[in-house]
This record gives structure tokens, sequence and C-alpha cells, in this order.
């Protein structure tokens, strides 16, 4: 499969994105299995109200620990709010320092 895959966040786990928990889950279901498949990952976050660090953690730092670095080459972020931008970018610096073996958690 080539192409393009879209996880539609607000629709499939809330417009709140505050359990750990979920996100790892829902990571594991509905992003996962498109990383390999797909050239480009959505990651659509309209409709989201606000986020916290462990939902964004468990979702994208886990990520790049499984698939490294490169997988960011994949990674779309679309309509983040400010907010969970700065989220967005606190995780995926999480995921490089742990993908590259500087962050022990």
């Amino acid at each position: 499969m080539s192409g393009t895959y879209t996880a539609h966040l607000a629709e499939d786990c809330g417009t709140i994105l505050a359990d750990g928990s979920k996100a790892l889950a829902y990571r594991h279901r509905q992003i996962d299995p498109y990383i390999d498949l797909c050239e480009k990952v959505t990651l659509d976050f309209s409709g989201v109200r606000s986020a916290n660090s462990s939902f964004m953690n468990a979702l994208i730092s886990g990520l790049l620990e499984q698939h490294g670095e490169p997988v960011l080459e994949k990674l779309v972020f679309k309509a983040c709010k400010p907010a969970i931008a700065v989220l967005v970018e606190a995780a995926i610096e999480l995921g490089i320092s742990k993908s590259a073996g500087k962050v022990v958690a």
C-alpha cells in the first residue's frame, strides 16, 4: 500500500486527549500498522480542544522509540492548536532522545 493514511484523533479518541494508556492502545491499533505501509501518516488534531503530555508522549514519542527518527519524514501533524503543538514538539524531542539512548524511561 502506498499513499496516505489519516488518523482522526477527535473522532477516534475524543476532544480532550488526556489518557496515556488510551493513546498507547490507539497507536498500536490505528497508527503502527500504517507506518510501514504508507508514505505519509497524518495525525489530524481537528476538533481536539486540549491534550496532555501523557497522551502525546505515548502517542508520538513511542513512535520515535519504535521506528526511529526517520519516521518523522512520514508523519504529518494537522490542525494543531498552539498549546497542542507545544506538546507535540516536546513528545518528538523526548522520542528522539529515547531512540538515541540519551533518556531511559
